[in-house]
């Protein structure tokens, strides 16, 4: 398997389980509920950005260890650039990468919030759920 090839397969698979996973767990966790405000302890802003780094963090930690795992044994070709790309702590870029992506979510939601959007429905919620978990799990 060529390195390319690896990071294109570990990106599409990281995206497709987080666009199906956490909104599964919103449902779960959110079905009773009635619209949900942006703002708040108990609001979009917090639920999106403890998902942005704990999904982050962990798709950093996995994504790192099972390449450093194929590249040790020989299944991916090691190339130069992999090496810079792979930091010797997955789970921290994925943090780091969380925390930016956790900053890009509170402007969202402010500009939303001014834009005068100040709830979401469940179904709503999911489906930005899903997009938006889909395309942090591809990205990082």
């Amino acid at each position: 398997m060529t390195t390319a090839a690896y990071v294109r397969t570990q990106a599409a698979v990281a995206g497709l389980i987080n666009a199906v996973v956490n909104p599964v767990i919103d449902w779960f966790s959110a079905r009773h509920m009635g619209l949900r405000n942006i703002w708040g302890a108990d609001g979009l802003v917090v639920n999106f950005v403890i998902t942005s780094l704990l999904l982050s963090t962990l798709v950093g930690l996995f994504s790192a260890l099972g390449a450093r795992r194929l590249v040790d044994d020989g299944t991916v070709t090691p190339r130069r650039w992999l090496g810079r790309l792979l930091p010797p702590r997955g789970w921290l870029a994925g943090l780091m990468l969380g925390a930016g992506a956790a900053v890009v979510v509170i402007a969202a939601s402010w500009l939303l919030h001014a834009a005068g959007v100040t709830t979401s429905s469940l179904a709503g919620l999911m489906t930005v759920k899903a997009v938006y978990c889909g395309l942090l799990g591809f990205l990082v």
